[in-house]
């Protein structure tokens, strides 16, 4: 019998414990192909809005052990990535410097999203805030503020959540009411791992955005058919290079389609911080 994961204190602490499994080669093998899924489905949303490589400033806010940064660098962006847990920051840092992209990471910032008080007013021209962190953070709200704030006039941000209705359909299959419920009259819910995680849904989403000032927003389903965490057999399943391809080229497909959106375990959403007038 599997034994019960160990209950964190907080939500830095829970990582800070995760961050060397993220690192890990364990984590990669686990997952395969699917973080490539993942990621050339957010890259289609990401690459329209890149700035200027000669003189933009794009953030990674919530990176963990680094995503973007490893794209974006060899491609001669400069980036500052931020992370709630030190230990997630420590490992970017160390991987930063093995692939030789030192000079294109101009800081590292152990910060909640909710408190990204070290960062400058109208910094960024571009902030990804992917992976969730805003589903994994105490106040969206308030880091939705935060993201607002640092986002150049002009500026794009690119973030991810975790969606209330198929959230509560996942729970439903668990035969979890009490999570359902919670879901769908609460939007959040409660991990193994003690923590809470907030969901929306699609309105939501945007107006949560929108009431801080940004302008309209794009909602995209990001690998809509596949659960969060993944199963084993949908990780299996895109070893096959045909397959990947024939997913891949689907979830493009139907990516903004109302009904998928409506039912997809990660919204995507992006939207820009109006020029100053």
């Amino acid at each position: 019998m599997t034994a019960p994961e160990k209950k964190a204190n907080s939500a830095p602490e829970y990582w800070d414990e995760k961050a060397d499994f993220f690192a890990s080669d364990e984590r990669r093998r686990r997952i395969r192909r699917l973080a490539d899924l993942y990621e050339t489905s957010c890259w289609r949303y990401i690459e329209p809005v890149l700035p200027s490589k000669e003189t933009g400033i794009v953030l990674e806010a919530g990176c963990g052990t680094g995503r973007w940064v490893y794209h974006l660098a060899p491609l001669g962006y400069r980036l500052d990535l931020l992370d709630f847990s030190g230990e997630m920051i420590r490992h970017a840092e160390a991987k930063v410097t093995r692939q030789g992209l030192d000079e294109s990471v101009r800081g590292y910032h152990v910060q909640d999203l909710c408190d990204m008080s070290a960062l400058p007013d109208n910094g960024y021209d571009l902030v990804l805030s992917l992976g969730m962190p805003l589903s994994l953070c105490d106040d969206p709200e308030q880091a939705a503020a935060e993201i607002f704030r640092i986002t150049k006039p002009g500026g794009w941000v690119v973030c991810d959540a975790m969606n209330r209705y198929r959230t509560a359909l996942d729970m439903a299959r668990k035969n979890n009411m009490t999570q359902l419920f919670n879901a769908l009259n609460q939007g959040k819910v409660v991990a193994e791992s003690g923590l809470t995680h907030h969901c929306f849904s699609p309105d939501e989403l945007e107006l949560l955005f929108l009431g801080q000032g940004f302008a309209s927003c794009q909602l995209a389903a990001i690998t809509p058919f596949f659960d969060v965490p993944p199963l084993k057999d949908q990780v299996a399943l895109l070893d096959d290079d045909t397959l990947f391809n024939q997913v891949a080229n689907l979830f493009q497909a139907v990516s903004e389609d109302p009904g998928v959106i409506g039912v997809s375990s990660r919204l995507l959403i992006v939207t820009q911080k109006p020029e100053a007038l």
